[in-house]
């Protein structure tokens, strides 16, 4: 029985090997007339409505006709041979090409097109040939879509009160995703960069500088980016800047008081002259352009100078800022080179803005120590006496000041009609030089000016800096006024800028004669 058992199963085994050998034989014997792929699979991205051709081209063979080429997706049949299986119309097969030229292999294409690209048509598209093995190439179709903004808030306006929080959400579709970006229309971001990349925008203790219009962006190169703004509105008590806290004038000109008020509602501003609202009147109006409020005032007396106040208020509070219109002469510039041409004199020279004339100058210079502190605190002004108040260093005791009184009353300057209409532009500037001598060569001094005409002395100058060379230059100095070094006030008439006015003079003694003529008739 073992031994029948035995034999059986030699023999089904020796059956076996002749099926399979014959089954490869045959496999081997089909494969060499199997026609081959010449296109290799592929990923494709195409953007939504456009149209895509899959391409499916195989090289001819005697036995071509024989095996079926079908185009699938997934599991789903689409063509067959040269029959459409599916019912999209959006689909079609495009025909066989034929042999593209004389000395290449015979080919065809099976391409497989597909019109209106939509999102659903995504996914793998394989293009395979009916054998015993089928053999197949897989195309992958990626479709791209725009971006989309789907939702954009909390709302397209957001009022927030001054020191809360904002938050700003913006969400987009698309493929591939979009990046989202806000921006700020005609300005940066609160934080002072030009943009900020995030779905979410939040800002902390929002201010009047955090108003504006905020811009989200949705962008994945992927035809037009999609847009939409969001305006940021902040409530807040005024706050209110001074154009200039110091403004020069001169009686019968026309000055201007401007005040920058911010605020959200808009306030109602008024104008005060020490403690008197003032009105619209011929001599005073008042005008407004945005945020900027100006008090005019024409024709200038000495009663309108004086010190100013605007203030602001709306129903969240109110604020107040101060200006002061004066006729006393702005500070003085210097404008020389700080190396002088000489190794012990220094040509110094300023120009100071007055309307009206300059009466005299008081320069004070001193040559400075070998620490870099300046160690002087202020020059107070009494009337027309200037007494000094200096600090000395705790290791050093530094140079004195030297006082210089300049008189300066033959002077040219801008003269301006009341009649005249006003320009802010004019310069009423006045320039003075004085040669300083006696100076040690090689070193560095420090200067400070101060001007008075009719209605005052204006505060002194920034301390300029200046040093003599250690051998002069072949040029002479030119000749330079009289002046006297003390806290006193010199003869006035006695001196002019650069040289003595002789006309003047002249004028003052015929006078002189004229009156003592009279007086000897008497």
């Amino acid at each position: 029985m073992n031994f029948i058992l035995v034999t059986s199963f030699v023999f089904l085994l020796i059956e076996a090997s002749e099926t399979t050998h014959r089954f490869q034989e045959n496999y081997i014997e089909e494969d060499k007339y199997t026609p081959g792929f010449l296109t290799l699979g592929q990923k494709y991205s195409i953007a939504i409505g456009s149209t895509v051709v899959l391409p499916c081209k195989i090289n001819e063979t005697d036995r071509t006709n024989h095996y079926v080429l079908a185009w699938k997706r997934d599991i789903a049949v689409l063509t067959a041979g040269n029959v459409k299986v599916t019912m999209n119309p959006r689909i079609r097969l495009m025909p066989p090409q034929g042999i593209a030229e004389i000395n290449e292999p015979r080919s065809s294409s099976y391409n497989l097109e597909i019109q209106n690209v939509r999102t659903n048509d995504a996914g793998s598209y394989a293009c395979q040939i009916g054998t015993i093995v089928p053999k197949e190439i897989v195309h992958s179709l990626e479709v791209l879509v725009p971006p989309k903004i789907d939702y954009v808030g909390p709302s397209t306006r957001v009022d927030v009160s001054k020191g809360a929080s904002i938050k700003l959400e913006c969400r987009a579709t698309g493929n591939p995703p979009p990046k989202i970006v806000w921006s700020r229309k005609n300005n940066v971001m609160p934080n002072g960069e030009a943009n900020i990349t995030n779905s979410v925008l939040e800002m902390m203790h929002a201010d009047r500088h955090t108003v504006g219009h905020y811009k989200c962006t949705a962008d994945n190169r992927v035809g037009q980016p999609d847009i939409r703004d969001i305006f940021v509105n902040v409530l807040y008590a005024p706050e209110i800047e001074v154009e200039r806290p110091f403004v020069h004038t001169g009686v019968g000109y026309e000055a201007q008081l401007i005040c920058i008020v911010h605020a959200e509602p808009p306030p109602h501003v008024i104008w005060y002259k020490e403690t008197t609202q003032l009105g619209t009147t011929e001599q005073h109006s008042q005008q407004n352009r945005g945020n900027r409020h100006s008090l005019i005032i024409r024709n200038v007396t000495y009663s309108d100078l004086g010190n100013y106040t605007c203030q602001g208020a709306n129903n969240l509070g109110k604020d107040r800022a101060s200006l002061t219109l004066s006729g006393i002469p702005s500070i003085c510039e210097f404008d020389s080179q700080t190396l002088s041409s000489f190794r012990d004199q220094y040509n110094i020279s300023w120009t100071v803005q007055s309307f009206a004339p300059i009466l005299e100058y008081r320069l004070f210079f001193r040559k400075q120590s070998s620490s870099n502190e300046i160690h002087y605190e202020r020059l107070t002004n009494h009337n027309n006496y200037i007494s000094q108040q200096f600090h000395t260093s705790a290791h050093e005791r530094h140079p004195e000041w030297e006082n210089i009184v300049i008189p300066q009353m033959y002077q040219t300057y801008n003269q301006h009609s009341s009649s005249q209409p006003y320009h802010p532009n004019l310069n009423y500037r006045h320039r003075m030089s004085y040669l300083i001598k006696n100076l040690t060569p090689a070193s560095n001094y420090e200067a400070r000016v101060q001007a008075r005409n009719d209605h005052g002395w204006n505060k002194l100058s920034s301390t300029f800096h200046f040093s003599t060379r250690a051998e002069d230059l072949e040029s002479e100095p030119s000749a330079q006024p009289a002046v006297l070094k003390t806290a006193g006030v010199v003869d006035k008439d006695a001196f002019n800028s650069s040289t003595i006015n002789v006309a003047s003079l002249t004028s003052n003694l015929v006078i002189f004669v004229l009156v003592l003529s009279m007086i000897l008739c008497l």
